[in-house]
Order: structure tokens, then sequence, then C-alpha cells
């Protein structure tokens, strides 16, 4: 799953956050430090969400699609250790539009290596 804070109430968002019950919330801004407001920082996640990570390798370093990850090899490697058992896992951008976000190409790509797996 996904879910983007674009343009939403804070109390909106970590509402919305929360129906999806998620066991890892995966960041994937290129830099989560520099967030409008305070409450969606990567300090302010860290303290108020403890599922919370961040991968630094799965940012957009064009803010375009299709994407150009930091590192997408490295960083898909690390999604893919999170992605285990029954794992509820939600990719966290600013973006609110999935179709607009490049979190939805890391998920995309994260189900088809899943799916190939042994």
């Amino acid at each position: 799953m996904t879910i983007g804070y674009g343009g939403k109430k804070p109390s909106d968002f970590f509402s919305e956050l929360e129906e999806l019950n998620p066991d890892v919330i995966v960041d994937v801004r290129e830099n989560p430090n520099k967030a409008y407001l305070g409450c969606y920082t990567k300090a302010h996640f860290e303290k108020r969400l403890g599922q919370y990570i961040w991968i630094e390798e799965l940012g957009n370093k064009t803010r375009s699609l299709p994407p150009k990850l930091v590192n997408e090899e490295k960083g898909m490697k690390k999604l893919q250790n999170l992605c285990h058992d029954e794992n509820t896992v939600v990719l966290l951008c600013a973006e609110k539009d999935e179709k607009r976000c490049h979190r939805l190409y890391v998920k995309e790509k994260m189900i088809n290596i899943l799916n190939h797996q042994v």
C-alpha cells in the first residue's frame, strides 16, 4: 500500500495512516528533513511512528516520472527485506496522488520482485 500527505491536514493524514494498520512505514522521499509542515519530517515520524523507516536510496532525484532513484538496486533490496511473512508495508511520500508519484513505481517493482521469488 502507499500513502501521501500532500494537501491533507495532519489529523486526516494520521487517521488515514492508522486505518491502513501498517507493520512498517517506509518513507521513500529523497529528503524527509525538509517537509513543508514539521509534522511530516523524518524526526517527527521517528518520534510518532514506531514502525517508521526511511530508505534514502528509494528517493526520486528528478521529481518526475519515470523516476530516477538515488540507488534503485540497493533500495529495492532493503525494501525486499521488509516485505516478508504477512507484513503490511506502506510506502510514504509527499504526493497525494499515487499515480503521480514515484512510490507507485517502487510498489509495482516490489510486487514484481516478490511474485518472482521461489
